[in-house]
């Protein structure tokens, strides 16, 4: 992608503020992230092993206003670098091996929320908030716009890229779900459905889920035959009834597919997380514990205002699932293998002490490492040197 050149309106279009020339290029190897107070964790090492151990190790403030929030955070491929979306319309970019911010690139034409790492760690794709609905297509080395995918009418408020190719999809309040490649500005595949909300790839590419937040409900797609009906619906109607009939069809944040493709995440703001099997639409457990809202339940406020993306994901196993407490400043963490019937309740097995509230987290790809935010940026990390009374 790095010898695409932006369209004619675009050329010389320089985003104005951005890092100087001398901030370290992003995508350096650099090997693995330092662990305070232990040794660095080898590849080898389960999640099992270090998920009791993480503490944040690393605190970022990100904005000099107090009332300013990250609304989005996402690592690159290769687990070195992160970017986050603040709601102070700029672009942050962190060298997770070096623990520090090497990149500001603001965003005060367009707004910027959902910002995404494509398969090149030197390009973000993030979503507008201002001026028009359009998703934007940044390098961060020449520090302008490489391209823009214009079609949505409304605000975007879910994107998902392909595992394995330059796919993108994403979803928006004009009922309408598009079908994009990074290498074309123009729209590869239209859907319209009620209130797409959240959407999801699987690990193979090959499937996505688009959860319909009114209906209560998730549909699965052939990626290749996308224009086809679904070929699976699943009806969360009666686990809602069940589990949050207060916010039924309602308060939905977060939909992700578990690394091992076996499990579906519909993440929630307020009563706790449904875990769903990803073949059958089963739900395998409700995940409880919760106190509360984080206060940035929707993707997309209905004044437009972006305001999360969701505070719960899998691990790299597929195993757990972390995510914050709502109101309480606490990580905590599910771990699948304690479900023992279908439809379980299933409580946090861990609970991490943490400095401030979780309203967005990401797992890193391919480090024993992770980032909650709020107001700021935590880095976690695994240390050895927490007793086993404490874990």
């Amino acid at each position: 992608m790095a010898d695409v050149a932006p369209p004619p309106e675009q050329q010389d279009q320089k985003v104005s503020g951005a890092a100087s020339s001398d901030t370290p290029q992003v995508g350096t190897p650099l090997g693995p992230p330092p662990v305070p107070r232990s040794a660095t964790p080898q590849p080898s090492q389960k999640v099992s092993d270090v998920i009791p151990i993480y503490r944040a190790s690393k605190r970022f403030r990100l904005s000099k206003h107090d009332s300013s929030h990250i609304t989005s955070l996402d690592f690159d491929d290769k687990g070195e670098y992160i970017v986050a979306a603040c709601e102070d319309e700029t672009i942050q970019v962190f060298d997770v091996i070096e623990g520090k911010n090497t990149k500001v690139v603001p965003s005060k034409k367009y707004g910027v929320h959902l910002a995404r790492f494509t398969h090149h760690s030197r390009q973000i794709l993030h979503a507008s908030t201002k001026v028009d609905d359009s998703l934007r297509l940044l390098d961060l080395h020449q520090e302008s716009y490489l391209r823009y995918f214009s079609g949505h009418t409304d605000k975007v408020t879910s994107l998902a890229l392909s595992p394995g190719t330059d796919a993108f999809v994403s979803c928006s309040k004009d009922n309408s779900i598009s079908l994009w490649d990074l290498r074309s500005r123009n729209v590869q595949g239209k859907l319209q459905l009620a209130t797409p909300y959240l959407v999801a790839f699987d690990p193979t590419a090959s499937v996505i889920a688009i959860a319909s937040q009114s209906t209560s409900s998730v549909l699965l797609y052939d990626f290749r035959n996308y224009d086809r009906a679904p070929f699976a619906t699943f009806d969360l109607v009666p686990h809602e009834e069940r589990y949050t009939p207060a916010t039924r069809g309602r308060l939905w944040s977060r939909l992700e597919f578990s690394n091992d493709g076996k499990n579906l995440l519909v993440g929630t703001d307020y009563h706790g997380h449904f875990v769903l099997d990803a073949f059958e639409g089963t739900l395998n457990a409700f995940l409880g514990g919760r106190k509360g809202s984080s206060g940035r339940a929707a993707p997309i406020s209905s004044s437009g205002k972006p305001l999360g993306q969701g505070d719960a994901c899998f691990t790299q196993d597929g195993r757990y699932i972390v995510g914050g407490a709502g109101e309480q400043t606490e990580v905590h963490v599910w771990d699948t293998h304690q479900i023992s019937d279908t439809g379980a309740y299933l409580q946090p097995t861990i609970i991490l002490p943490s400095r401030a509230r979780t309203a967005v987290i990401e797992m890193n790809p391919r480090y024993n490492m992770l980032a909650t935010a709020d107001k700021d940026i935590q880095f976690w990390l695994p240390d050895e040197g927490v007793k086993s009374s404490d874990k």
